[in-house]
């Protein structure tokens, strides 16, 4: 496991993100509680305590009924991060929460430590009036089927124009490979047809690039033809 090569002395806490930006992906349940299992052997090893934290800001936007694990059952010492910007659609407005394990021996303290950071870092607060909105907001969620129809017009269509790319299971973002090793002068070439993607090398991953799906239909619909048109210039063949 990469994760276990990674853990060394310097080692305070381990990031993970599902589901996943860029990819969509989501981890099982035996996954997480396998991370769980080699964190708690790290931390007798290593004779202190490792943390997970796992960014969750896409948890409520999955696909194909797919449950998401409770990481909270896999690992005692977690801290789950979310932000309803993704689950209520405010894109621009950072407001979320952060939820620790009542299992983690040190819930006291570390909570202490989030208020004093949120205190001396007071610009990322969000106003008092979205804080008062989004408190009763905290079982709804944009139309997931909406997502999911869009997700599925994209993923289908690339395939079918021969680009290589794994179906998203979650959040809003499909990440195919890009026919060139150059994925930022084959973005440009997107533009060129006024598609706007991101540079798989922007998230560790040169030679795939992102495409954002929360957008409306009708602009999706628009932008085949021009995916189409640099997947056969490119000598790239689907069905």
């Amino acid at each position: 496991m990469e994760i276990e090569k990674a853990i060394g002395k310097r080692t305070k806490a381990i990031l993970i993100n599902f589901p996943n930006n860029p990819t969509g992906a989501v981890y099982d349940q035996k996954s997480l509680e396998n991370l769980g299992e080699l964190l708690k052997r790290k931390n007798r090893e290593l004779g202190k305590t490792l943390y997970l934290i796992t960014d969750e800001a896409y948890r409520r936007i999955v696909y194909d009924h797919i449950q998401l694990p409770i990481i909270f059952h896999c690992y005692p010492h977690t801290l789950r991060v979310t932000s309803h910007s993704k689950d209520l659609s405010l894109p621009g407005e950072r407001i979320g929460y952060i939820a620790i394990s009542p299992l983690c021996e040190e819930i006291d303290e570390m909570i202490s430590a989030l208020v004093f950071a949120n205190r001396t870092l007071g610009f990322v607060n969000a106003p008092a009036l979205m804080q008062r909105l989004v408190a009763p907001l905290q079982r709804n969620s944009v139309n997931i089927r909406e997502y999911e129809e869009k997700r599925d017009l994209f993923y289908h269509s690339l395939k079918d124009f021969g680009y290589q790319i794994v179906k998203p299971q979650g959040a809003f973002y499909l990440f195919p490979k890009a026919p060139i090793e150059d994925d930022v002068a084959f973005v440009k070439e997107l533009q060129s047809k006024r598609i706007l993607t991101v540079p798989g090398r922007g998230f560790g991953k040169p030679g795939y690039f992102r495409i954002a799906y929360c957008v409306e239909k009708k602009m999706i619909e628009g932008a085949l033809p021009g995916f189409k048109e640099v997947a056969e210039k490119y000598g790239m063949s689907g069905k």
